[in-house]
């Protein structure tokens, strides 16, 4: 089993960020240390039409054995895409969760709930970013973000340039 070096840790970012499918970047490789980047990148390849079936219910396992935070949030959402629970209802958003976890550690931020930016308070109207105290590891911070955007009754949906 390869491990997740840097550059295929950025690949699978910038497919998650972007909204790629590309499920063959998860081949081979642990899913557990990039379990957020990882649902969101097999949501993207079922709603394309990609056969990526056993990858995503593996996720899932994962997901649903885990537990930290976001990750029943995302659960929901890749078990959406299986077919096998009714869509969860969160308006999607296209936003940047690095930057919202970013937000919440740093505090005095909005998020736009329109175009999903994270800009200081003051700058334009939008949803508080907590202030808070985040787990270890992106994956978790990751995670954490998405919990806080699905209370406001957001999903993160991919952005473009």
């Amino acid at each position: 089993m390869t491990e997740w070096g840097e550059e295929a840790l950025a690949r699978l970012r910038a497919a998650a960020h972007r909204g790629f499918g590309d499920a063959g970047l998860l081949q081979g490789r642990p899913l557990g240390p990039v379990l957020q980047y990882a649902g969101d990148v097999l949501v993207a390849a079922l709603e394309q039409g990609r056969d990526v079936r056993s990858l995503a219910l593996a996720c899932l396992d994962e997901l649903n054995g885990r537990a930290l935070p976001g990750d029943a949030e995302l659960a929901d959402e890749v078990a959406a895409a299986l077919g096998v629970r009714a869509p969860t209802g969160l308006v999607p958003l296209p936003v940047d969760l690095g930057a919202v976890a970013a937000a919440m550690q740093d505090g005095c931020q909005v998020l736009d709930p329109e175009r999903g930016d994270v800009v200081p308070a003051g700058e334009a109207d939008g949803l508080p970013v907590p202030p808070g105290v985040l787990p270890e590891g992106e994956d978790a911070r990751r995670g954490a973000a998405r919990a806080w955007l699905a209370a406001q009754g957001f999903r993160p949906a991919p952005r473009s340039l």
